[in-house]
């Protein structure tokens, strides 16, 4: 039974990932891995306010988050994701919790993947991790959790990925849907639920 949902921040919830592009380029020569990571933070925090949800992350985080925590998984320091909570109540308000990355430590996507799943105390196959890139995705099966990809509108998955059965959702309204007819089937809300009346409004 799907006891967690496991989502990304940049890309799948925040419209950033062009900014933190941006930021990459301005900071190349600011010194060695960490410096770069941190000057690149500290470019992107001055220009915060411009970032925005993607279109029907709210409607999807408040979806799942009515029937199983979410998490909120990020590479990015914690001095981000704390911004981001204050500019953004209506998106993270319903978020269990978020896990930040370390990067001065080296920490990869799929240690993330270990964090959350320590922090959840839940075994792998019961969290559905729901991500924006490939890579992600690839760990998340490695770790035995249950991936599901959600592309950014501007950049789609590769169909090779259901090869590998990992299930892709096209928009952020198809990702609820299909959470929520699991939920459903999986016992997690009653099976004479009406999925309609909860989709108002995403």
């Amino acid at each position: 039974m799907i006891a967690a949902v496991v989502m990304d921040l940049d890309g799948t919830l925040i419209e950033s990932t062009d900014l933190w592009r941006a930021a990459r380029r301005d900071s190349a020569a600011t010194g060695d891995e960490v410096a770069v990571h941190e000057s690149a933070t500290d470019y992107v925090l001055e220009r915060a306010d411009t970032l925005e949800p993607v279109p029907g992350a709210e409607a999807l985080v408040h979806a799942v988050a009515a029937h199983v925590p979410v998490v909120v998984a990020t590479t990015a320091p914690a001095r981000y994701a704390a911004v981001l909570t204050d500019l953004m109540p209506g998106l993270f308000e319903p978020v269990s919790s978020i896990v930040v990355g370390d990067f001065a430590e080296r920490h990869t996507p799929i240690d993330l993947h270990r964090t959350v799943l320590d922090s959840l105390g839940m075994a792998s196959e019961n969290v559905v991790a729901l991500l924006n890139s490939t890579s992600g995705l690839l760990d998340a099966c490695t770790l035995g959790m249950r991936a599901r990809g959600i592309p950014h509108p501007s950049r789609p998955l590769p169909r090779e990925l259901a090869g590998v059965g990992i299930p892709v959702s096209p928009t952020h309204h198809h990702a609820a849907v299909t959470l929520l007819r699991m939920f459903r089937t999986e016992g997690v809300i009653p099976p004479r639920w009406r999925l309609g009346k909860q989709l108002l409004a995403v």
